[in-house]
């Protein structure tokens, strides 16, 4: 009787030592195994025993006895071989493996709630990775399932009742039967024993593998950080190459405008000077006539004896003669100053539009002989400002004249001025010839013949326009021209009012002799 309590203590004592650690409340329980897509049955659960080539995927799920205890969690997955072990958190209820090496395999399914820091109670699963044992074992499997089949042979066998040693034979069997039992239970104590220190002795190699875990975690982020920096770094290179291309591009496009500018000026250079050359020929030719005309009526003079009115005749033509050539030098005179480098302006205050009445009264008599009637529509509001007066006249005087040697006879020319903003505008308007879209295009440039003709067969140089920009660009004001071929054409140009300047202001002259028209 007292083996007997003994006994049962050491029971009582053995049950309470295998409680779990984890609340009865939650744990995770096995749904289901499969081996390459097929189920296992539940008597195989026991035994697992795997091939390197068997996918194998477990099924489970978290058991809770109370429902309304449920909160969100995730599973944690530990698996381990005599050489290596890893974890992973995830959150479903399977996961697979495929192509494991042979080894012993232990596996750890654990859910927890990190808010609530509750652990479930885990289900640990251990199983084998062998080929030969695979093999065997598929093969006494189909045996078991064969013999099954062919079911239980004969019936049940009478037994008698013998002795053993005089004792009945049912009394030895309940002694040997007692005597197992306790065995078992011994067995089982020290078993428990011993499973207790391997869970102790695997919970120390979790937590290596875990700080392991975490040591190559905490490297795995050093090495994304020194990678971050290098392609930062990288990425700041590219940029400042990317910068660089960027300013060399620029930098050979505007050495290939330079060139090209260079290059066009030359050509203009040259143009400009083959314009030069012939005018200055045209000019040559042009003093040479009269010059030529002098000379023979001086001799005529001298050699024969005249009467006092072809006397008179003859100064006249030498007057006329004279003047023209006069004329000439001074034109080449302007252009001679308006080729210097410096254009001193003489700037007074005045009222522009007592210029405009001298220029009109200079060009009656030409207006006159062409039967042309020339008016003046001028802004009487214009106030006194400075500007050139000289500069002012012989641009006007350029543009008159020219309306009035490209008009036919009983045409019409209008002068008008007025102010717009800060500017004072002149225009010169006639319904003579026009010009052509190619005439406009060229009207201002040095020497340009154009195509329409004086009227009355006047002398003209082509220079009058060309002298009538630089004079105006001079005065930091702007030119420009509208015309319709067999129309008429409107020249016109502004000037700013000045009411302060320097006395002794000087523009510059322009290397450009053509620039873009104002339309």
């Amino acid at each position: 009787m007292k083996n007997f309590i003994k006994v049962f203590v050491i029971v009582i004592i053995a049950a309470l030592t295998l409680l779990p650690l984890y609340s009865q409340e939650r744990r995770v329980v096995l749904d289901n195994i499969k081996v390459n897509g097929k189920p296992l049955e539940k008597s195989d659960f026991d035994y697992l025993i795997f091939s390197r080539k068997d996918s194998i995927t477990f099924f489970y799920h978290l058991e809770i006895s109370d429902t309304t205890q449920r909160t969100p969690f995730i599973f944690k997955i530990l698996i381990k071989n005599s050489k290596d072990s890893s974890f992973r958190v995830i959150n479903f209820n399977h996961f697979s493996y495929k192509y494991l090496p042979e080894d012993h395999y232990y596996l750890r399914i654990e859910a927890f709630d990190p808010r609530n820091k509750w652990v479930a109670k885990p289900l640990e699963l251990n199983f084998v990775v062998n080929d030969k044992l695979s093999s065997i074992y598929s093969e006494l499997k189909s045996l078991r399932s064969s013999k099954a089949k062919n079911g239980k042979q004969g019936g049940e066998t009478k037994t008698t009742e013998s002795t053993f040693w005089g004792f009945e034979v049912k009394s030895v069997l309940a002694g040997f039967g007692v005597g197992f039992v306790l065995v078992l239970i011994l067995s089982f104590i020290i078993f428990r024993n011993g499973k207790g220190n391997e869970k102790k002795k695997l919970k120390g190699e979790q937590s290596g593998v875990i700080t392991l875990e975490k040591y190559k975690y905490e490297q795995v982020l050093l090495e994304n950080s020194n990678l971050r920096a290098e392609i930062s770094a990288l990425r700041g290179q590219i940029d400042a190459l990317n910068s660089r291309a960027e300013e060399l591009r620029k930098q050979n496009i505007e050495l290939k405008e330079k060139v090209e500018k260079l290059s066009s000026s030359k050509s203009e250079l040259e143009e400009l000077q083959q314009q030069k050359d012939e005018l200055f020929a045209l000019i040559i030719h042009d003093i040479k006539n009269p010059a030529a005309l002098i000379k023979n009526l001086v001799e005529l003079l001298r050699s024969y004896d005249l009467t006092a009115t072809e006397q008179q005749e003859i100064i006249d033509d030498i007057l006329v003669t004279s003047n023209r050539i006069v004329a000439l030098s001074q034109e080449v005179s302007r252009i001679l100053a308006l080729e210097s480098s410096l254009m001193s302006l003489n700037l007074e205050e005045g009222n522009i539009n007592d210029v405009i009445r001298e220029v009109v009264k200079a060009n009656s008599p030409n207006a006159k002989n062409k039967n042309i009637n020339v008016f003046v529509d001028l802004d009487e509001n214009i106030e006194v400002f400075k500007f050139d007066r000289y500069k002012v006249y012989e641009v006007l005087d350029n543009l008159v004249s020219n309306a009035i040697k490209f008009t036919q006879k009983g045409g019409e020319v209008r002068v008008e001025s007025s102010v717009e903003g800060d500017k004072v505008v002149i225009k010169v308007i006639d319904n003579g010839l026009g010009l052509s879209d190619e005439d406009l295009s060229r009207a201002f440039q040095r020497g340009a013949r154009l195509s329409a003709k004086p009227t009355a067969d006047e002398p003209t140089s082509g220079l009058g326009l060309w002298i009538v920009k630089r004079l105006v660009e001079a005065m930091k004001g702007k030119v420009w021209v509208k015309s319709v071929l067999g129309k008429g054409s409107t020249f016109a140009f502004s000037l700013p009012i000045l009411k302060e300047v320097n006395v002794n202001f000087k523009q510059e002259k322009e290397l450009e002799s053509d620039s873009a028209l104002n339309n």
